[in-house]
């Protein structure tokens, strides 16, 4: 037998040939003249050649993997077949791959636009509340008692007029000035010293109802424009007359995004007006926003050491169980709970905890209450409240 090596034969394939032929006797040499070989076909320096060892046992041990059958498979179509197989699988799997990292990147870019895109529209709102709503030096007094205003179901961009009312937006505004010139009043004759302002959800119409869409003379973007500015201006106003203005809000079923089964309890439009408001009022230095709240459908705030807590009315219900639920999930019972939601003002005390519901702008009119028979001329509720809590209500009608 030849022992030279073949042209092309790499270093494994020389040694397993040379290997085989010496275990089927073909030729005489032991394992230090196998080595011997290797060294001079594939070493030029003496000082980088193996002993016999360095080649005996990696034949030994790639003989023992062939006689087990190891390598059997592999010559198999069915293997080969495999391999293709789980080739495409893996090029599947790295497109997939692929495509939901550039999904991912779209997202991120997305995201970074948009908030690219509200960060410079509060900028801009802030540079026009410089201008248009200038810093004016409020009234610095001392009083035994502070005022509660709340702000409920303004439905702005809704129209109607029938037998049981008119609204739209020019009444809206109307009303809203109305009620303003109201809360003065009752700031005169009580001296309150400071205001909370409660927005109480359903700030504008929405389209929660197929009806509703059909009634309202304002789309969704302008609805939530024109009430911003509005309620805005009404914030404004209203810290002229008092030392301090807290506000703080919870949103209505009326602004929801979606179908009520198929968005986030917290996804809700009526959020952006007190983001747009904070924006135009931040150099206004007697306005704070109290928006730490347990929940975006529970807030609270409180007055004179008194808690009081404030909902839209949609998830808890104006009633013993209701109010019941709402305290043992918190912890902590409150001096009142402020609700919205029915249209017109009520009060109830139960275990010691008032239920104070305001009315709406709106009243009575549109498809929906008509045909639910909910009756409510447009009202709003007043409080005063001092140290030991709510002392006088004031269910204010606007006409």
């Amino acid at each position: 037998m030849d022992l030279k090596r073949i042209e092309n034969e790499n270093e494994e394939q020389y040694l397993w040939r040379l290997g085989q032929a010496k275990d089927a006797g073909l030729i005489d040499i032991d394992w230090a003249g196998i080595a011997d070989l290797m060294n001079k076909e594939f070493r030029e320096d003496e000082s980088e050649y193996r002993n016999e060892s360095a080649y005996r046992k990696p034949y030994q041990y790639t003989k023992k993997m062939y006689e087990s059958g190891v390598f059997k498979r592999y010559e198999k179509e069915s293997y080969v077949d495999d391999l293709a197989t789980t080739k495409d699988e893996l090029r599947k799997e790295k497109q997939k791959l692929f495509d939901e990292r550039k999904a991912l990147n779209r997202i991120s870019r997305e995201s970074a636009r948009a908030e690219e895109d509200l960060e410079r529209l509060k900028e801009l709102i802030m540079e026009s509340g410089v201008v248009t709503l200038p810093e004016t030096e409020p009234k610095m007094f001392m009083s035994d008692n502070d005022m509660i205003i709340t702000l409920s179901d303004f439905h702005y961009g809704a129209s109607y007029e029938n037998h049981f009312g008119s609204y739209n937006p020019d009444v809206a505004r109307e009303r809203l000035s109305e009620y303003l010139r109201k809360v003065i009043e009752l700031r005169d004759v009580h001296h309150s010293q400071d205001a909370y302002i409660m927005i109480l959800g359903d700030n504008i119409s929405g389209n929660i109802h197929w009806t509703t869409q059909l009634e309202n003379r304002e789309n969704l973007i302008k609805q939530v424009q024109e009430c911003s500015e509005l309620i805005t201006a009404f914030v404004y106003e209203v810290s002229k007359c008092f030392n301090y203005v807290y506000v703080n809000s919870v949103p209505g079923n009326h602004s929801r995004v979606g179908l009520k089964d198929q968005v986030l309890r917290g996804e809700r439009l009526d959020d952006l007006i007190p983001w747009y408001m904070k924006a135009k009022l931040s150099h206004i230095e007697n306005i704070e926003f109290m928006d730490e709240n347990p929940d975006p459908t529970i807030a609270r705030l409180y007055v004179r050491d008194q808690t009081y807590l404030m909902c839209h009315g949609d998830f808890d219900g104006f009633s013993e169980a209701g109010v019941s639920k709402l305290v043992m999930m918190l912890g902590r019972k409150p001096e009142a709970v402020f609700y919205g939601h029915m249209h017109h003002c009520s009060y109830d005390d139960i275990a010691g905890i008032k239920l104070i519901r305001s009315g709406s702008f709106c009243g009575t009119g549109d498809d929906y209450t008509v045909s639910k028979r909910i009756y409510g001329r447009p009202q709003q509720m007043v409080c005063i409240a001092d140290e030991d809590g709510i002392k006088a209500l004031y269910p204010i009608e606007l006409h």
